[in-house]
């Protein structure tokens, strides 16, 4: 049986990691409260998720808290500066 990193190009997989730790530091600002994914980084822009806009609503209100944690926690693993926030309603984000 084929490895898992065989079948998928590696990029992909780093992308993944670097958004699944962005997921998790970017939920201490938003606590049990609301759930936020991060979903993409595209053209120094980096896309966030949540379920309904009330979420959304509460993680738009440390926007720019957010720009500088991640821009300086990640600065090393994202090797772009990321200049802006979009905000997305998500279905279902468990798929």
């Amino acid at each position: 049986m084929k490895k898992l990193s065989d079948t998928i190009n590696i990029s992909i997989l780093e992308k993944a990691k670097i958004l699944e730790i962005i997921t998790n530091h970017i939920n201490k600002y938003i606590g049990s409260e609301a759930k936020c994914y991060a979903c993409n980084i595209n053209d120094n822009i980096l896309v966030l998720g949540a379920t309904n806009s009330s979420s959304i609503n509460l993680i738009r209100n440390y926007q720019r808290d957010i720009l500088k944690d991640v821009n300086y926690e990640f600065r090393k693993m994202l090797k772009v500066k990321i200049i802006k926030i979009k905000f997305r309603i998500i279905k279902n984000p468990n798929i």
